[in-house]
């Protein structure tokens, strides 16, 4: 397996861990659904899927990845944009529902977002431009 896949694959598994104690302190109330729901779906599914595509993709190809060096920016921002959600979400929750002004915890939400929504991106252009000179027809 190659580095990039085994990286993903390895800190999904860590998302996986921490989502599934995440859920079970949902039991007793719903705080922590948010965070278990993005550590679930963001942390262990698209790391995950990430790290198969990256190991999969160049070999059914036949071709080298597009960009390493995407992959590993992929990794970082993911992880930076998830991680900052995990920490600025509550705080925007618990200004709101102490009716004070969310503002500043609300652009912080919305920037690490962004930067999750931007590793997305990065994804997906790596692996079009990976899958891109492949034939639909052999």
């Amino acid at each position: 397996m190659n580095k990039l896949a085994n990286l993903f694959i390895k800190t999904s598994l860590v998302y996986l861990a921490i989502s599934t104690i995440l859920g079970v302190l949902i039991i007793p109330g719903p705080g922590y659904s948010f965070m278990h729901s993005h550590f679930a779906l963001i942390g262990w599914v698209s790391f995950l899927l990430s790290g198969i595509c990256y190991e999969i993709i160049p070999r059914f190809t036949g071709k080298p990845l597009f960009s390493e060096k995407l992959g590993v920016l992929q990794f970082w921002l993911g992880n930076i944009g998830l991680i900052g959600l995990f920490f600025s979400y509550p705080f925007m929750k618990m200004y709101m529902v102490k009716q004070k002004d969310a503002s500043d915890a609300l652009l912080m939400v919305m920037l690490f977002g962004v930067i999750e929504a931007i590793s997305f991106f990065v994804f997906i252009y790596n692996i079009w431009k990976s899958m891109e000179k492949v034939s639909l027809w052999k």
